[in-house]
């Protein structure tokens, strides 16, 4: 296939699949052989600097993550806090076994705000589909894993066969690592590879995808101290060019039924992989551990001195005058 790259320019190739994936169908292959000869179906060659972005989904179904809920012996806190939280116990078993919870969402309580209620009606293309779905999902156990917080650990209840969950991949960097090998192997270019999972956008009516794992991609600019257009040094400038690079696929890939599991990123001049900085993975851009609970209780602090300040300092600003 011929085609005319801009400098510059970015070139969202979907790698749709005609039938949904299946894990019988996935332990005939590999996850890089599978999009290699997608590709080709497309007459789309690899190139060297190419960016293969994953769905979670895709890759757990070639690691084996699919699990039969059958298969799962609930344990007795499972039970319990599946009764008090109106959840299958074993998916609360499997949500436990993925991490910790950090919080718990009584999304069902708070979709019931007429507010918020009628904001979901209006982003809905189905609104008895969203009336059903909202009782499915009445309580979201939330778990910080893969620097993600993840809705449900990450599990995937949709999209899969009657009884069988896909749980995320269990070390997504190696994951990806492995498959960006494969691709390397059967094509001799050099790519990167990212996997990504959706997550709610604390404070925002809708979700986003980031990233969970990559490998042969620098995650993050490292830019922060240059000076800006005035010759001032800028704080800012880390930008997470994988979560970028997921924010784009996102919208080709999307959630429900396109059947496009994974997309090709052309024409973004990215920085390799650091393979010998620590920490490694995902820890590198995730927050230090242990520092969220400090930075937190620091900032509740100065917010409440400065509400104190505010309140001692009253006066009316001249917004408050023109109302």
């Amino acid at each position: 296939m011929s085609e005319q790259t801009v400098k510059g320019e970015l070139r969202v190739i979907p790698i749709s699949v005609s039938e949904a994936i299946v894990p019988e169908k996935a332990r005939r292959t590999t996850a890089g052989e599978y999009l290699v000869n997608a590709l080709k179906e497309k007459g789309i060659e690899v190139r060297d600097k190419d960016v293969f972005v994953l769905t979670s989904k895709l890759v757990s179904l070639f690691d084996g993550r699919t699990i039969n809920l059958n298969t799962v012996i609930p344990s007795r806190k499972a039970k319990i806090l599946g009764k008090l939280f109106h959840k299958d116990p074993r998916e609360v078993e499997l949500i436990m076994r993925e991490g910790k919870v950090l919080a718990v969402i009584p999304f069902k309580k708070i979709a019931k705000n007429p507010v918020i209620w009628k904001r979901m009606l209006q982003f809905s293309a189905n609104p008895e589909g969203t009336r059903q779905a909202l009782d499915i999902s009445t309580y979201v156990f939330v778990v910080n894993n893969h620097a993600a917080y993840l809705d449900d650990a990450g599990i995937d209840f949709s999209n899969s066969p009657p009884d069988y969950v896909t749980l995320l991949p269990k070390d997504p960097c190696a994951s990806a690592k492995r498959i960006r090998k494969e691709i390397t192997d059967l094509t001799g270019k050099e790519v990167a590879v990212i996997i990504t999972d959706t997550v709610s956008v604390l404070g925002r009516m809708g979700s986003q995808d980031v990233a969970i794992g990559y490998s042969g991609i620098d995650p993050i600019t490292r830019k922060s101290g240059k000076e800006d257009l005035f010759g001032e040094p800028h704080l800012g400038g880390n930008d997470l060019v994988v979560d970028s690079m997921a924010g784009i696929a996102g919208l080709v890939m999307g959630q429900m039924n396109e059947s496009t599991p994974a997309t090709l990123i052309r024409g973004y001049d990215y920085e390799p992989e650091r393979e010998d900085e620590e920490p490694k993975g995902m820890e590198l851009i995730a927050y230090p551990k242990n520092m969220a609970f400090r930075a937190s209780f620091l900032t509740i602090l100065t917010t409440i001195w400065f509400y104190i300040a505010d309140f001692l300092t009253f006066q009316k600003w001249p917004k408050d005058e023109e109302n």
